[in-house]
């Protein structure tokens, strides 16, 4: 039995550990016996998105770049981003809908694992630009749930979703999925020219976010930035922003978007 080198073993050790965040977030939400539990279990998703967002660049840094790591990275994302927040979403607020609210799980796990061989696809052909997404990124899609979860825990001090609320969750997670399922493009900021008034915004970009976790909450801070992101990528759809050359790039930590993969 051939041992794989150390150069191909460590960028998927950071794309197992994206799944363990996952596999950790699902035991949580299953086991969850109060809101402590639920917020620990909406951490795990950032966390996996920044692991998910490592793996191919340490591939790139080691020269460790295979066809293997491509396709666990795909199938990790696809656990991380898609089952585990439908059904972090399910446990939280939509169990009292019984097989209406598995369903809806159903529907977001299986629109991300769309999203990604969708993606698996599109990459094939060499002639698509990469400074738009083609619809929501699945690591983005896992980010909204675990951020509406965490806000409703933060800011409300709720224990669980309230009866009147779980409707609108539902049709949250329903939106999310048409998103990633969509034409909509969303910006991978490939193209984006690090100059000396880009790294002024950047800079800023990061201490506001910097100074909201640390004054409302981690969470907080993020589900900000995930509102922008949603927000920029529609005003795009509406205003006709995208590129003529469209594309599928890599954004927000979804490593099946990028040319890195390992």
């Amino acid at each position: 039995m051939k041992i794989p080198s150390t150069r191909v073993v460590v960028p998927n050790l950071f794309t197992l550990g994206a799944t363990f965040c996952g596999i950790s977030a699902l035991w949580l939400a299953f086991e969850a016996k109060g809101a402590d539990d639920f917020y620990l279990a909406t951490t795990l998703i950032p966390l996996a998105c920044f692991l998910d967002g490592l793996d191919g660049r340490v591939a790139r840094m080691l020269n460790g770049e295979t066809k293997f790591g491509m396709e666990l990275d795909s199938l990790s994302d696809a656990i991380t981003f898609g089952v585990a927040p439908g059904f972090l979403l399910y446990a939280w607020a939509l169990k009292s809908y019984e097989l209406g609210g598995l369903f809806v799980a159903f529907v977001f796990a299986a629109a991300a694992m769309v999203r990604l061989a969708r993606f698996n696809v599109q990459t094939a052909d060499p002639a698509r630009g990469n400074r738009y997404f083609t619809g929501l990124p699945a690591p983005m899609g896992g980010m909204g749930i675990a951020a509406i979860i965490a806000l409703q825990i933060e800011v409300f001090d709720r224990s669980s979703a309230l009866e009147q609320e779980r409707p609108y969750l539902a049709a949250y997670a329903v939106l999310l999925a048409v998103l990633m399922v969509s034409e909509v493009p969303f910006r991978t900021f490939k193209d984006v020219r690090m100059t000396g008034p880009v790294k002024v915004t950047v800079g800023a970009i990061l201490a506001a976010v910097v100074v909201v976790g640390m004054w409302q909450g981690f969470m907080i801070s993020l589900s900000l930035v995930h509102s922008v992101y949603l927000v920029t990528g529609l005003a795009s759809a509406l205003f006709g922003l995208r590129g003529a050359a469209g594309g599928t790039g890599k954004g927000a930590g979804e490593s099946e978007g990028d040319d890195d993969s390992v």
